[in-house]
């Protein structure tokens, strides 16, 4: 990196609406980087967004980057993770997000952003590559910083990673720390063609981890409904329902016996209850299990078949849900 001026602040909340020496150095053409971990912020938490200090300074941080420069971390140039000020107690959780099919690259991030505002968590999302061939594919950046994440949320899809970051996945649980993953996730790490050397898959992923044999998806649309036995479950608590999304039902079953069941779905044609459309495609309508927790190794799991930006994570019941999971599985 050559000719970059890397730079640390304390700023004031106040200050974003006139003049500072950032904005001025980059307004000025020097190419300025800022040292998110290194940055800090006067802000009173009993003003709008009545947040805490340091979601504060992710807010003021987030607004640097879209509107002043980029951002980096300190551990690029000093190694080990990045600095963690002592008071900053949030809870941690890293989004692993390497897909090409569900726009997760747009989801997930608006959906870490509300964790952060309405719950008081600190959220990282590590954005991996969409494009859909390359060895590119197969590189999520920053993976090292996982070692201190109290929760994972993975949305991958048919990924290897570098060994030293498979076995930093595989350590996490093995502390049993818990772990969320969306759709693509059961065949997350299951890659097809070649992949960079010194990278490792893991294609039983979904039956050692999710509980589950992925095998497909029939074509129509999925109405899901949450399992009576599972109706008091503060996952799935006042979700409502049933309800119908336009997106595929994966086929799951059979689940390992220690699953416990919240949602089941059927395929449908996405008339209502007219089915012709199935029967058009020769195919007829199948129930499959579509969102339920799990232990591994001492590691709360969750999992849910669903997942597109286009579809469940427009609707608020879904987004509730996965809410519910996230604090259910930190508690």
């Amino acid at each position: 990196m050559k000719n970059v001026l890397l730079v640390g602040v304390h700023t004031n909340m106040c200050v974003l609406g006139r003049p500072f020496g950032l904005r001025n150095m980059a307004r000025f053409g020097k190419n300025v980087v800022l040292v998110r971990d290194l940055t800090d912020t006067m802000y009173n938490h009993d003003m709008d967004p009545k947040v805490s200090h340091f979601t504060g300074t992710d807010l003021i941080v987030d607004h640097i980057e879209q509107y002043v420069c980029p951002t980096t971390t300190s551990d690029h140039w000093t190694g080990g993770l990045p600095f963690r000020f002592q008071e900053d107690c949030r809870k941690k959780i890293y989004f692993l997000s390497a897909e090409n099919e569900y726009q997760a690259a747009e989801s997930l991030p608006a959906f870490a952003k509300d964790l952060e505002l309405r719950h008081g968590l600190r959220c990282e999302v590590l954005q991996g590559s969409t494009e859909k061939k390359g060895l590119r594919r197969h590189h999520i950046p920053c993976m090292d910083h996982i070692q201190e994440a109290d929760l994972l949320f993975v949305f991958v899809r048919r990924r290897a990673l570098p060994k030293t970051h498979m076995e930093l996945l595989k350590r996490h649980l093995e502390q049993g720390k818990p772990l969320m993953a969306l759709r693509t996730t059961s065949h997350g790490f299951a890659p097809r063609g070649e992949t960079p050397p010194n990278t490792a898959s893991w294609p039983s992923f979904d039956a050692d981890v999710l509980g589950c044999h992925y095998d497909g998806y029939p074509h129509g649309e999925t109405r899901v409904e949450v399992v009576a036995s599972a109706a008091k479950h503060p996952i799935v608590r006042e979700l409502g329902g049933p309800h119908q999304v336009r997106e595929t039902l994966y086929k799951h079953a059979p689940l390992s016996p220690n699953c416990q069941l919240l949602l089941q779905g059927a395929n449908v044609s996405g008339q209502g209850n007219d089915d012709r459309y199935l029967v058009e495609k020769g195919e007829k309508s199948i129930q499959e299990p579509v969102a339920w927790t799990r232990n591994y190794k001492g590691a709360k799991i969750f999992y849910c078949s669903l997942g597109s930006g286009r579809a469940s994570f427009r609707e608020d019941w879904f987004r509730q849900m996965l809410t519910q999971a996230v604090l259910w599985c930190m508690s």
